[in-house]
């Protein structure tokens, strides 16, 4: 996964605010950008060779969708989340996610099903490598949102995704068992949407999801 900046500025056909929203979403992504950081519009435009108003531009859609916060006497800065804020977002993610993995059960193809072996196989390999898990670990949960006939559902369950994820890199880089544990739901699942049957399948997804410590994304718990 190259999150770079000179990878955002290489990106075809991106304007100049599509740029500087990619880099600095995929910085906070990667936990570059830790909650609480200032971040100056002058500095990033300066980073990606391009001038302020996009930037300005840029960090005005990641705060309205929840990546950033804006502060009249601090500007921008990164969204903190808390433990009872991880907590509300995995549960609602474990709600529609698993709404999806229902409608996906009886819509799912031998390809889809085929595409999400691999998927796991890929998750499997890249256990040693936190990055490429993550990766992976997105690219097995998008096979089935891909067979979900709800567009909004999707995006909105990759978007808590996203706000998620720099605290999910913190477990898997400190917990031993993490990356083991999460291998083997990510078989049950794909047991689950096997069977045919959609509450099955929903159930699963929600115990997955519900089954992340926020005590260890968090420290201090909730």
């Amino acid at each position: 996964m190259d999150l770079s900046p000179d990878r955002a500025q290489q990106e075809q056909g991106q304007s100049a605010q599509s740029q500087a929203y990619s880099y600095l979403l995929a910085q906070i992504r990667l936990g570059q950008l830790e909650g609480g950081t200032h971040v100056v519009a002058d500095r990033v435009a300066s980073t990606l060779g391009i001038s302020r108003m996009p930037v300005r531009e840029a960090i005005r859609q990641l705060a309205s969708e929840g990546f950033m916060t804006l502060r009249s006497n601090r500007g921008a800065v990164v969204t903190a989340l808390g433990a009872n804020e991880i907590v509300e977002l995995y549960e609602m993610r474990a709600v529609l996610e698993g709404l999806a993995m229902r409608l996906a059960t009886t819509r799912i193809d031998r390809q889809g099903l085929d595409e999400a072996d691999i998927a796991l196989s890929r998750l499997d390999r890249a256990r040693v490598n936190v990055d490429r898990f993550i990766t992976a670990h997105d690219q097995f949960h998008d096979v089935f949102l891909e067979y979900c006939p709800r567009p909004r559902l999707v995006g909105e369950i990759r978007r808590i995704r996203r706000a998620t994820e720099p605290y999910l890199r913190m477990t898997l880089k400190v917990s031993s068992t993490a990356v083991q544990n999460t291998t083997a739901e990510h078989l049950e699942l794909l047991s689950a949407i096997r069977s045919g049957d959609p509450e099955t399948a929903e159930r699963a997804m929600r115990e997955h999801v519900l089954r992340t410590n926020v005590e260890e994304l968090v420290p201090g718990g909730v």
